[in-house]
């Protein structure tokens, strides 16, 4: 009896901490996917227009973020699950910034917002948004400098709009791939580019 009791005991410990161990690492609640967003920067009455494409799998744990500047990609921020780096392919140099195993993104969390703030109402609920055909979750927060405001969904942002003092800028999803597999090549620097040591 005492032996089954312990054998319970022991497997009812290793589903707990399989589920905060599979909490820690599912940053976001879909396993893969592909994200293009179109973003906007405001610098006086000249308007910028810009295109980020974000690549993730194993639920966030390995990530690559490209960003476009006048149709050329620029600069990639990517994750292998162990270490972020950054990528300059003009000059085809990668910088090493260090170690990560969540990826390269904040997760999109409404509950992880601190209670206080809520309280004072520097962070409030605003009401849901539709975005690439996704019905999402959103939210403000109130800064000394102005205003942000989030929205996303399954934890991932696909919203957000700076309103501060110097800075206007907007980055929107305009498409989610959730279908097409993501080569592992994304999260991984590539062959040829000279390592540098960081520039942060």
């Amino acid at each position: 009896m005492r032996t089954l009791l312990i054998a319970g005991i022991v497997i009812a410990l290793g589903a707990i901490m399989a589920s905060r161990l599979d909490g820690q690492v599912r940053k976001y609640d879909l396993k893969s996917g592909i994200i293009t967003y179109e973003t906007t920067t405001l610098e006086g009455r000249l308007e910028i227009a810009g295109r980020i494409i974000l690549y993730f799998d194993q639920y966030g744990r390995l990530e690559c973020k490209d960003t476009y500047v006048n149709g050329m990609l620029k600069e990639s921020v990517l994750c292998d699950g162990r270490t972020v780096y950054t990528l300059w392919h003009d000059q085809r140099i990668v910088f090493k910034k260090g170690p990560s195993s969540r990826g390269t993104e904040v997760r999109f969390d409404w509950e992880a917002l601190p209670p206080s703030e809520k309280a004072e109402g520097l962070v409030k609920k605003l009401p849901a948004m539709t975005i690439a055909g996704k019905v999402c979750e959103a939210f403000e927060r109130i800064t000394s400098g102005g205003v942000i405001r989030y929205a996303g969904v399954d934890h991932i942002l696909l919203y957000c709009e700076r309103n501060l003092k110097g800075e206007n800028w907007v980055m929107k999803a305009v498409s989610f791939d959730e279908t097409t597999a993501v080569p592992p090549w994304k999260f991984a620097p590539p062959a040829g580019y000279v390592e540098r040591k960081t520039h942060f």
